[in-house]
């Protein structure tokens, strides 16, 4: 199984977590720690086990939402020579729209240009819904049947693709939107627990010394 790609606080908890529980059990079987620690060390398993699955769903989420990121490919074509086998990537670039775009180029011409679709399916959405609404226009204005059925054609599987890739968009945004809240959430949950296990740590290791303290005293 993949090990929970954690964030330092968590990992650093973690640690703290797996420290006490061992120490605590060891006291326990010495006779040494009280038998009310032992919903303490429930607590940190819990709470480990809290934190791993999180980890490991907000792993699941970003994949997902990384994959829909690079979802689009660019069928990018130099400006000056129409061909794409000497293209580079340079970068990505926002246009006047506000979308992202990716910028190459052509190694063969020696011309840097900026793609004109964008690179992320959220852009594209609104790049086909533009594109959509200029086909609708230029139909209303054109004589040649053909054309005009050709252009319907089109703008149906556009549609289509748009009714279909939108319910996607959306779920992934309200996941990455309470995957936000959770982690406000745990972060403050961390800290909290971390703080009291560092008190308890200390009176972990304080046991012996009172212990120590009490075998002076009675003799």
């Amino acid at each position: 199984m993949k090990q929970a790609a954690l964030k330092p606080n968590e990992r650093e908890l973690i640690k703290l977590i797996r420290f006490f529980s061992k120490r605590a059990a060891k006291l326990m079987e010495e006779g040494e720690l009280s038998a009310e620690h032992s919903q303490l060390t429930a607590a940190c398993q819990n709470l480990e086990t809290q934190l791993i699955t999180h980890a490991n769903n907000r792993s699941a989420i970003m994949d997902k939402r990384e994959r829909l990121l690079n979802l689009i490919e660019d069928n990018a074509q130099c400006p000056k020579c129409s061909k794409a086998d000497m293209l580079k990537r340079t970068g990505s670039t926002t246009n006047e729209y506000g979308w992202k775009c990716n910028t190459y180029k052509c190694r063969r011409c020696n011309t840097g240009f900026t793609w004109n679709r964008p690179n992320n399916p959220w852009d594209m959405v609104e790049f086909l819904e533009m594109y959509i609404g200029q086909l609708q226009l230029a139909m209303a204005a054109e004589q040649n049947q053909q054309v005009i059925h050709q252009t319907e054609d089109a703008v149906i599987q556009m549609k289509d693709s748009l009714n279909r890739l939108r319910p996607v968009l959306q779920t992934s945004d309200e996941e990455v939107d309470a995957l936000q809240q959770k982690e406000k959430e745990m972060d403050k949950l961390i800290h909290q627990f971390k703080t009291y296990l560092q008190i308890e740590k200390i009176k972990l290791n304080a046991y012996p010394e009172e212990e120590a303290e009490e075998e002076e005293d009675n003799q």
